[in-house]
C-alpha cells in the first residue's frame, strides 16, 4: 500500500513538473515555432492564420511587453520595450531595421527627445509587387502607466501579425512597425512617413492599431470602428467580407469615418501617413477608454479575447490584401513635391515640414499606376473648383492662375471600369501675373 503511495504521489509531482512545460507559453516558447507549410489557396491561409492568433499568444506578448514598465519616450522603460520589439521581429525571420529619430516635443511635452521606430520586413523573392503594406502601432506611454491598452493591444497586435503572417508567403512586402514618441506629438511616426515620401517608397495602405483592447460589455466586445482615407473603400470591402465570413471574429462594423486630409493635427500615427497622400486605414475599438493615460491602464484593463478577435480581422485582412491582384487605378502628385519651393517651375529648395511654395506657375506632373484597366479622365480641382480634365496622355496641367495666397490642388484619376483614385497637396502660390 505504502509503495503504491509513493508511486501515486511521484506520478503526481511528475505531472507537476511537466504540465506547466505543456501549456506554459513564454515569449521564446512562441517564437521557435517552425514555419507552417505554405498554402496555394486564399481561405486555408487565412484560416491557417487565424488559428495561430489565439489568446495565449497574445496574452503572453501582453505581458512581457506589461512587465517592462512605463514606455514614456526616451526613458529607460521605452528603449527595453524598443529591444523586446526587435528580438520579436528578429525571432521571427523578419528583415529589422531599427531608426533613430531625435526631435523637439509638443507644447504639453517640451525638450528634445530621441528614440528609435522599430520595423520588421516581410518579403520573399519572387514578390509580384513592390507596393507595400504598413502594419503600425505606437509603443510609448504617458508618464505613469504602463499602456496596457494605449497602445500596448496595437503593440501586441503588430507582433501577433508578425508572428502568424511571417510564416506564409504573400505577393506584397508587409512592413510591421512600431512608433516611439507618439505621445509627445506624434514624432516617431512623423520621421519614418519622411523618409518613405523621400524614398519614392509604393505604399498599398498604412493599418494603424491604437486602443484595440477595451471591451467592458458584451456589445463593445462585438463591436469596432474604422477611420479611412477616400481610396480605400475596396479594402474596406475586403474586412467587411472577411468579418462577415468567420464566425471567430463575432465583430461588427459600428461606424466607419473618413480623415480629413487638411486638419492641422490629427489623434494618432495615421496622420502623417495621409498628410504625406498615402492611404490610410485605422482600427478603433467600440468605445472609449476612461484609464487611457492613467496607472489604471494596466493588465485588467485589456479584454484578452476581444483583442484576439480584432488581431485577427487585421491580420486576416492584411493577408488578403497582400494577395490581392485586382485594385483600381492609383494616382500620385509627382510634382509639385511636399516640402518645396518652386521658381518659374524648377524645384529651388526642399523643406523640413510638408509646405509647399510656389513662385510663378508651375507644371503638374502624375504618376499613374493601372492594374486591371486603363485610365478614362484625369481631373484637376483648385479647392474644390474643376479647373481641367485631360482624356489623353500626357495627362499634365499647368497651373497658371493669379494667385496671392494658399490653396489645395486635388487630382482624380478614373479608369476605365469607374474606379477612382485621389491625391492631393497643399500650396501656396504667388503668381501676379498670368504667363502665356
Amino acid at each position: 500500500m505504502r509503495k503504491t503511495t509513493q508511486i501515486l504521489i511521484s506520478l503526481i509531482i511528475l505531472l507537476g513538473l511537466i504540465t506547466p512545460a505543456m501549456t506554459t507559453y513564454s515569449a521564446k516558447s512562441i517564437h521557435r515555432l517552425q514555419p507552417l507549410e505554405q498554402y496555394s489557396d486564399q481561405e486555408q491561409k487565412i484560416n491557417a492564420i487565424i488559428s495561430l492568433i489565439n489568446e495565449s499568444v497574445i496574452e503572453t506578448f501582453l505581458q512581457d511587453l506589461v512587465a517592462i514598465g512605463p514606455r514614456m519616450t526616451g526613458t529607460y522603460g521605452c528603449e527595453k520595450a524598443g529591444e523586446f520589439i526587435n528580438d520579436c521581429f528578429t525571432s521571427f525571420g523578419l528583415q529589422t531595421n531599427i531608426y533613430q529619430w531625435s526631435d523637439w516635443g509638443n507644447r504639453w511635452h517640451p525638450g528634445y527627445f530621441h528614440s528609435e521606430n522599430i520595423e520588421g520586413i516581410h518579403a520573399t523573392e519572387g514578390m509580384d509587387s513592390e507596393e507595400i503594406i504598413v502594419f503600425n502601432a505606437h509603443y510609448d506611454t504617458v508618464e505613469d502607466t504602463v499602456g496596457a491598452n494605449d497602445d500596448g493591444s496595437g503593440v501586441v497586435g503588430v507582433l501577433a501579425a508578425a508572428y502568424a503572417l511571417s510564416q506564409f508567403e504573400f505577393k506584397r512586402p508587409i512592413h510591421f512597425v512600431t512608433f516611439s514618441g507618439e505621445e509627445i506629438g506624434l514624432l516617431g511616426s512623423e520621421h519614418y512617413v519622411k523618409q518613405l515620401y523621400e524614398n519614392n517608397m509604393d505604399v498599398l495602405v498604412e493599418v494603424n492599431a491604437d486602443m484595440i483592447g477595451l471591451a467592458n460589455t458584451r456589445e463593445q466586445g462585438q463591436s469596432i470602428r474604422l477611420s479611412y482615407s477616400e481610396d480605400t473603400p475596396w479594402i474596406i470591402d475586403h474586412i467587411i467580407n472577411i468579418n462577415n465570413s468567420h464566425q471567430q471574429f463575432h465583430l461588427d462594423i459600428t461606424g466607419t469615418y473618413p480623415y480629413d486630409r487638411t486638419a492641422n493635427r490629427g489623434g494618432s500615427d495615421y496622420y502623417h501617413f495621409i498628410k504625406y497622400g498615402y492611404e490610410s486605414i485605422s482600427f478603433w475599438q467600440a468605445t472609449p477608454d476612461p484609464n487611457m493615460h492613467t496607472p489604471q491602464d494596466d493588465l485588467s484593463n485589456v479584454n484578452i479575447s476581444y483583442l484576439v478577435n480584432t488581431t485577427r480581422l487585421i491580420a486576416s485582412t492584411i493577408a488578403s490584401i497582400a494577395d490581392e491582384t485586382s485594385r483600381p487605378v492609383k494616382v500620385t502628385i509627382a510634382s509639385p513635391e511636399k516640402g518645396a519651393l518652386y521658381f518659374r517651375g524648377r524645384l529651388k529648395k526642399q523643406y523640413d515640414d510638408q509646405h509647399t511654395m510656389i513662385i510663378d506657375n508651375k507644371w503638374v506632373y502624375l504618376d499613374l499606376d493601372c492594374f486591371d484597366a486603363g485610365i478614362q479622365k484625369v481631373e484637376f480641382y483648385i479647392d474644390d473648383d474643376l479647373m481641367y480634365t485631360t482624356t489623353s496622355i500626357p495627362h499634365v496641367w499647368n497651373m497658371n492662375f493669379f494667385s496671392f495666397g494658399a490653396h489645395t490642388l486635388t487630382v482624380i484619376a478614373y479608369d476605365t471600369m469607374g474606379r477612382t483614385s485621389t491625391d492631393m497637396i497643399e500650396f501656396t502660390m504667388f503668381n501676379p501675373i498670368r504667363s502665356n
